[in-house]
């Protein structure tokens, strides 16, 4: 009686489950897209004024350099990865140039866009390798979840697109994004952390487009970073950029000048320096 019931019952749901599984593979699969597209800023510039600031580095140098690379879109989910470094040249008095400090960055990151705004994540992975530092117990590195949100043109990748497209009229307006992040930490790892006591950050970015003429144009940035330690002390970053650039068919090309109005971050101090340099964003 059993296997009478079960033949009677069984193509009534055969039809139905075979239609709907083509129905969900077609919805995992529509959208998705191997991108395999590379966006991101190199800059060169040399530290034209400003005292030997806490960290005891001899202003000379800074070139820094962070690309995304985007691999695969899904649905507006966009996978990429993340790789920076940026490398500190001293210039004391003894010798020409000294190398102080690389700073590298590898992580996976993701970003979900809309039409005028996006969210972001990052699980960061960074180091600081420091050369020939005395009384110092060596380099540092650190992991950490980070998420933020904010308006495209905060971020170098719309920045080129909007003002290549011209299609909107940037002369008064604003751009800004916020992010916050959690550090992991514990016993001391090559995986996990070494030399620091970060806990928490938080890091935003107000941007004043103030105007272009053709090719040309002018924005302002103003960056700050703010960390917080273990015993609830903070460490703070606040600076000022300038960009003069220069619209190229695919890329912006700029004169920049940076200065650090208030730095208390013990690993890469630049309090009261500043920077004149060019740049590259694509």
């Amino acid at each position: 009686m059993s296997l009478r019931l079960t033949a009677l019952l069984l193509p009534l749901f055969l039809p139905a489950h075979s239609a709907s599984v083509p129905e969900m593979w077609d919805w995992t699969v529509r959208d998705f897209e191997v991108v395999m597209r590379t966006h991101g800023e190199i800059s060169f510039a040399p530290y034209v004024h400003g005292d030997r600031p806490k960290s005891d580095f001899f202003p000379g140098y800074r070139s820094d350099f962070h690309t995304y690379v985007d691999f695969f879109s899904w649905k507006g989910l966009i996978s990429s990865w993340l790789i920076a470094n940026t490398t500190l040249i001293e210039r004391p008095d003894s010798t020409v140039f000294r190398l102080d400090k690389i700073r590298y960055t590898l992580t996976p990151g993701y970003r979900y866009e809309f039409d005028k705004w996006l969210i972001s994540g990052l699980l960061l992975r960074e180091c600081m390798l420091t050369v020939r530092r005395e009384g110092q117990l060596g380099s540092a590195w650190w992991n950490s979840f980070q998420i933020g949100a904010g308006s495209k043109g905060a971020y170098h990748l719309f920045l080129v697109e909007e003002y290549k497209n011209r299609r909107l009229s940037f002369r008064h307006s604003f751009d800004a994004q916020i992010n916050v992040g959690a550090f992991l930490y514990g016993e001391e790892s090559v995986w996990l952390a070494q030399n620091h006591l970060y806990r928490y950050e938080e890091f935003a970015l107000l941007r004043y487009h103030v105007g272009r003429h053709g090719n040309w144009g002018l924005f302002l940035d103003l960056p700050q970073h703010l960390w917080v330690n273990a015993d609830n002390s903070l460490e703070h970053k606040v600076s000022l950029t300038l960009n003069l650039f220069l619209l190229g068919r695919v890329n912006i090309a700029s004169l920049f000048y940076t200065y650090h109005l208030y730095d208390s971050n013990i690993h890469d101090n630049e309090d009261g320096l500043g920077l004149f340099g060019f740049k590259i964003v694509f």
